[in-house]
């Protein structure tokens, strides 16, 4: 699964904004501090039981390893960024992005702490408990995978297109104002219990694409 936008950085941004918002970015999702907004009724989610057949029909595999190739679309750029790497899932909470190619760099999830390591550089570590937009890009992240559809509908509506055990699509639509500012839509499709691609489409206009191989 889950993508997918290492994020440029900036020379006047303290540390631990140049590390959240490379978090955020590395799988294409920025997004500001959290508040209770209210539910948009605008987006309405459609045939919420097959999603939730295909997201548990996801989650019964506990242990994935996959390679990834991801393009990036950044309107502040002329060409496209192109990276590559690794993608390992272990039930029921770890997740790594390990990218090898153009630079190294590593993204792990576990449990309640979100660890990102650039080239020979020391580790930098995150609560995501003492962040509420931090929680949710490791709830975005691992909940497709572990198959967990109440956390997911927690920040999204799901559209689904497609059958549970063939190919499908699911649209995740933010249900706050405070995600939709700067996350338009995310949209994730596989074949039977395997994720194979996620995009991801930003407010400001950035868009990302994570195709995930066997």
């Amino acid at each position: 699964m889950v993508q997918l936008l290492r994020f440029l950085e900036r020379a006047h941004m303290t540390s631990l904004t140049r590390l959240m918002a490379t978090l955020f970015c590395c799988f294409g999702l920025l997004l500001p501090r959290l508040s209770q907004a209210a539910p948009s009724p605008d987006s309405a989610p459609v045939s919420p039981e097959r999603a939730d057949a295909i997201l548990t029909r996801v989650g019964a595999v506990p242990a994935r390893d996959n390679t990834f190739h991801e393009v990036r679309n950044l309107v502040t750029l002329t060409r496209p960024l192109e990276s590559s790497g690794i993608l390992k899932w272990r039930a029921p909470d770890y997740l790594e992005k390990l990218t090898l190619s153009p630079r190294r760099e590593d993204l792990v999830i576990r449990g309640s702490t979100v660890t990102m390591m650039r080239g020979t550089a020391q580790p930098q570590t995150l609560d995501a408990t003492r962040n509420p937009a931090l929680q949710l890009l490791a709830d975005t992240l691992r909940a497709p995978l572990s198959g967990d559809t109440a956390l997911l509908h927690r920040y999204y509506h799901i559209a689904v297109s497609g059958t549970e055990g063939g190919l499908w699509t699911l649209t995740l639509s933010p249900t706050t104002n405070d995600v939709r500012h700067f996350l338009k839509q995310v949209a994730i499709a596989g074949t039977n219990n395997a994720i194979t691609r996620l995009e991801v489409i930003q407010a400001n206009g950035d868009h990302q694409t994570m195709t995930i191989l066997p």
